[in-house]
């Protein structure tokens, strides 16, 4: 008979926040889809088109930042399987996302990540991105100087939200063999995200 009061569970949040982006991912691909396949004749096709780009904007923004805690949340995983909880609690947990997805490696197998790297790309960008939504400031510009991709959280930006957690846990697989990947195929499945 099981104990409850013995019986231990891992719990993380990586994998169910990985299936929240992936899924916001693609109802921003569809939004993309309807937006793009609009003619702009009249105001009303201007108004439909407005709404879809505001839309694909929110859907971005929540791939971006739940695409952070991904990654956040799965080297953190990684780091309290390889070492003790206390140890990582005192000595590594306070060090920045992109500091730990370098040494964290480093400390287990030797080698980190690549910083000539795309994956190495994608994720100083997320993690500016990231940085920039949740700790947003309130700016005044002109319309004429809005610019696409520094005023704005563009598909641009969700795709390579996505992109960044599955290169990144595919290049930590690559100098770590132990590293669980099924949790990436299973983000598209997940009926509670």
């Amino acid at each position: 008979m099981i104990n409850p009061d013995q019986t231990e569970i891992t719990l993380n949040s990586h994998q169910t926040f990985y299936s929240i982006a992936y899924r916001h991912y693609h109802q921003m691909e569809q939004l993309v889809l309807a937006r793009d396949q609009r003619t702009l004749i009249s105001d009303e096709d201007v108004d439909f088109v407005c709404e879809k780009n505001a839309a694909i904007q929110r859907s971005a923004m929540v791939v971006v930042v739940f695409s952070a805690l991904a990654l956040e949340g799965f080297i953190n995983h990684y780091g309290i399987e390889r070492f003790s909880r206390s140890f990582f609690d005192n000595h590594l947990d306070n060090l920045k996302p992109i500091s730990k997805w370098l040494i964290l490696p480093k400390l287990v197998v030797g080698r980190q990540l690549s910083t000539d790297g795309q994956s190495y790309v994608l994720l100083r960008r997320l993690f500016r991105l990231r940085n920039k939504l949740v700790h947003y400031k309130t700016q005044k510009k002109r319309i004429s100087d809005l610019i696409e991709d520094k005023d704005w959280v563009t598909e641009r930006h969700a795709r390579d939200a996505i992109q960044a957690v599955d290169a990144l846990v595919q290049e930590l697989k690559s100098l770590d063999p132990t590293v669980d990947t099924s949790w990436l195929l299973k983000a598209g499945t997940d009926p509670y995200a």
